[in-house]
């Protein structure tokens, strides 16, 4: 039995030594990253660009038990203060720009890490764009945050500049898991 016992211990010992000498990858949030579709001679292209949250840039207050930021309670933060923020986010379609106003993404934190997930191909799992039916909108379909802060968000962004979003907590059903059956 105590045989048994120094094995087990052993095992488990040399288990936790390894899991301490592997490298863990460190991804770095700020990039920039940019999506494409296209619908028959129509196409979009949607630039992303992500930043590490610096105080200094904002208005700090809180609301409820909340921080608010810019007079605003974030998105993905569970009421705390972010780490990364949506620093822009541009569009163009058939090659001409689309302002997008800022009141539209600047309460959208903790965004996937758009570069590094684009690069590594999974970027459709938290990011989809679509063409309305009469290609002059289109829709951007986000799920951002962390924990408890999870979020989705629905842009509609138009050619005429008319732009609205709606926004979701996150959960196991957002916006791009379609398939997804609540309990």
């Amino acid at each position: 039995m105590r045989t048994l016992i120094a094995v087990v211990l052993a095992v488990f010992a040399g288990h936790g030594a390894f899991a301490q000498d592997e490298k863990r990858t460190i991804v770095n949030p700020e990039g920039t990253a940019e999506f494409t579709e296209k619908k028959g001679i129509h196409d979009i292209r949607l630039i992303l660009t992500s930043r590490i949250f610096k105080q200094s840039r904002h208005r700090l207050g809180r609301a409820k038990g909340c921080v608010t930021i810019d007079g605003r309670v974030p998105l993905g933060t569970d009421c705390g203060l972010p780490k990364v923020e949506i620093a822009s986010m541009r569009l163009f379609l058939d090659g001409k720009r689309i302002p997008i106003a800022r009141r539209l993404y600047s309460d959208c934190y903790s965004p996937p890490f758009f570069k590094d997930y684009q690069a590594r191909g999974i970027m459709n799992k938290y990011l989809a764009i679509k063409f309305g039916d009469d290609t002059k909108s289109v829709f951007v379909f986000l799920a951002a945050g962390d924990g408890a802060g999870v979020y989705d968000v629905i842009w509609v962004l138009r050619k005429d500049g008319n732009h609205t979003r709606f926004t979701n907590s996150g959960g196991d059903c957002g916006f791009l898991n379609f398939d997804c059956k609540p309990n």
